[in-house]
């Protein structure tokens, strides 16, 4: 039996709160339990695709001073320590969608470089993801510049490496479900949100299995 129990119309429209301290209140209170019981269901079954443990980090946006945050996410990586080192899973919520997403951030250069090189051995066929809604690359790791995996070309996939091997960029590809998606509601989407890593899983694999080759 799972914790969570569903995303509500009030998790949404937390991001409709104007100031800062205010939204940050209501993301800790209401949104980040939630996310943390999503966390807590989820991490077992990643452990079922990855081989190993997957431990789940919770966003706290410590960092922010000034500007409320428009989106925010439970994370799962391989260290217990953090997440953003490593390649790892974003399931998260905004305004208008929850997401689920894989993600190499910047500041993971070593499983960037994994990636890079994965991309370049595989060609564009490792973005050739499959699940039964569509699956975007973005430009960035918050949502923008969202373009369907299944339209990108080989100078695409230039485009994309080289983009991705900027210091200050990294690499996101997932995919969304509108707030009005009935399953958002219910403790089905723990199994929903599996499904989708489990499709979105190939390019963790590759990074892991560039690594071991090397």
């Amino acid at each position: 039996m799972y914790q969570f129990a569903g995303f509500s119309k009030l998790d949404f429209d937390v991001f409709l709160i104007p100031e800062f301290h205010d939204r940050m209140s209501a993301l800790r209170t209401q949104v980040r339990p939630k996310l943390a019981m999503l966390g807590d269901d989820l991490a077992p079954r990643l452990e079922e695709i990855t081989g190993h443990p997957m431990y789940p980090h919770t966003a706290s946006h410590a960092r922010r001073r000034v500007n409320p945050p428009d989106d925010t996410w439970v994370a799962f990586s391989r260290s217990e320590r953090g997440y953003k080192r490593y390649a790892h899973f974003e399931v998260g919520i905004c305004l208008d969608y929850v997401f689920v997403r894989f993600v190499v951030k910047p500041e993971g250069e070593e499983d960037k470089a994994s990636l890079i090189q994965y991309l370049e051995r595989q060609g564009i066929g490792a973005l050739k993801l499959k699940d039964p809604e569509p699956i975007y690359y973005y430009q960035d790791d918050h949502g923008q510049g969202a373009e369907n995996v299944e339209s990108l070309t080989g100078q695409d996939l230039s485009d994309i490496l080289k983009r991705t091997a900027l210091k200050s960029r990294g690499f996101t590809v997932g995919l969304i479900f509108d707030r009005e998606t009935p399953l958002l509601r219910s403790a089905e989407f723990v199994t929903r949100a599996h499904n989708a890593i489990r499709h979105l899983a190939p390019l963790y694999e590759g990074v892991l299995e560039t690594q071991e080759v090397r």
